[in-house]
C-alpha cells in the first residue's frame, strides 16, 4: 500500500513537472548584466556571467568553458558597442547555438535599451587611433539610468521566452526597477557636491558616470585608448589639470595604476581607483553596492565626506 502511494505521489510530481517551463538558461558577458538578469528572471532562470569582475571585459581569454556555457544558453546578453568584440564571436562559432543567432530571440544585445549613446566618433577610424569603438562608448552601465532601462528590455525578451512565466519577469523587473530608483534619488542627492568637478580619467571608461553625476572630464592620461601615455602627453595634461585644480584622477583596478599613480603626483591629485563593474573589487557584490562605494570613494578622494 505504502509503495502504491510513493508511485501516485511521483506520478503526480512527474505530470506537474511535465507541465512546468523549464527555467531559462542565460549567459551574460559581464557581472553587471548578470546582477540585473537575476533580478528579472529570479526562481525562472539560471543566470551566469562570461567575465568575471574583476577582469578587463576588452580582454578577457576565449576559454572553451565559455562556449560550452553558450551552446547550452537559451539566451544570450551582452553589452554590445564592440565591447566583446575581441572574444565573443570566437565564442559563439565554437558554441554552435543556432538560438543566439544575430537577429534570433536568444541574442539579446542590451545597448538597443539605450536613448542615448556617448562618444560616437566621427570622421575615420583607425587602429592608430588606439582602442576606440565604432559605435560608440560602451560603459554606459556606470549610469544607474541605463540599468534600469536594461531591466525592463531583459524582462520583455525573457517573456517571449518563457511565455508562461511572462508576469513574473516583468514583475520582478518592475520591483527591481522602484528600489534602484529610489537608490538613485538616494545617490544623486549624496553626490550633489561633485557636480561641475573637474577631473582626470587614465582611460576612457567613466564618461557615462560623469554624464550622470555632473562630473567634468578634464582629459585622459591614456592620449589613444589602450595605448601607453607618452612623457610629453601626460607633462601637458598635468599642466592643464593643475591650473583647473582638479582633485581625482579615475582608474579601473585593471589600468596601469603605477603610471596613474605617478600622473596623479604630477597633478597634484588623488588617484581614486572605482570599481567599474560587480565583483571589481572587494565588496562590490551587486549593482548597487557598486555605486555606494564609487560615490563614498569619489567624496573621500575629493576630502569630503558632506552631502
Amino acid at each position: 500500500m505504502k509503495r502504491m502511494i510513493l508511485m501516485i505521489i511521483l506520478a503526480l510530481l512527474l505530470a506537474g513537472s511535465a507541465g512546468a517551463e523549464k527555467p531559462l538558461r542565460v549567459v551574460c558577458t559581464l557581472t553587471d548584466l548578470a546582477w540585473l538578469a537575476e533580478q528579472v528572471g529570479g526562481q525562472d532562470a539560471e543566470v551566469v556571467a562570461l567575465c568575471p569582475g574583476e577582469y578587463d571585459p576588452h580582454f578577457l581569454p576565449a576559454k572553451p568553458s565559455f562556449a560550452r556555457r553558450l551552446g547550452k544558453a537559451d539566451l544570450l546578453c551582452y553589452s554590445g558597442l564592440e565591447l566583446e568584440v575581441g572574444w565573443l564571436p570566437v565564442l559563439m562559432d565554437k558554441a554552435r547555438n543556432r538560438k543566439l543567432h544575430p537577429g534570433g530571440l536568444g541574442e539579446l544585445d542590451c545597448s538597443q535599451a539605450l536613448e542615448r549613446v556617448l562618444d560616437i566618433p566621427t570622421g575615420g577610424i583607425s587602429r592608430a587611433q588606439g582602442d576606440v569603438h565604432p559605435e560608440g562608448n560602451p560603459h554606459y552601465l556606470l549610469n544607474p539610468h541605463n540599468g534600469v532601462l536594461v531591466m525592463r528590455l531583459m524582462a520583455e525578451r525573457m517573456a517571449v521566452l518563457r511565455p508562461k512565466a511572462a508576469d513574473g519577469f516583468r514583475d520582478r523587473a518592475e520591483v527591481a526597477v522602484v528600489d534602484l530608483q529610489k537608490r538613485i534619488k538616494a545617490w544623486e542627492k549624496r553626490s550633489a557636491s561633485l557636480r561641475g568637478q573637474p577631473v582626470v580619467q587614465y582611460h576612457q571608461q567613466w564618461e557615462y558616470l560623469a554624464d550622470w553625476l555632473g562630473l567634468k572630464i578634464l582629459g585622459d592620461v591614456e592620449h589613444r585608448p589602450g595605448i601607453a601615455p607618452s612623457p610629453r602627453h601626460v607633462s601637458k595634461l598635468a599642466t592643464q589639470a593643475r591650473k583647473a585644480n582638479v582633485e581625482l584622477l579615475l582608474a579601473a583596478p585593471w589600468n596601469h595604476l603605477d603610471a596613474a599613480g605617478k600622473a596623479a603626483g604630477r597633478m597634484s591629485a588623488r588617484l581614486v581607483v572605482l570599481p567599474p563593474a560587480v565583483g571589481a573589487l572587494s565588496g562590490v557584490s551587486g549593482y548597487g553596492e557598486m555605486f555606494d562605494r564609487i560615490i563614498e570613494d569619489l567624496l573621500l578622494g575629493k576630502g569630503g565626506n558632506d552631502g
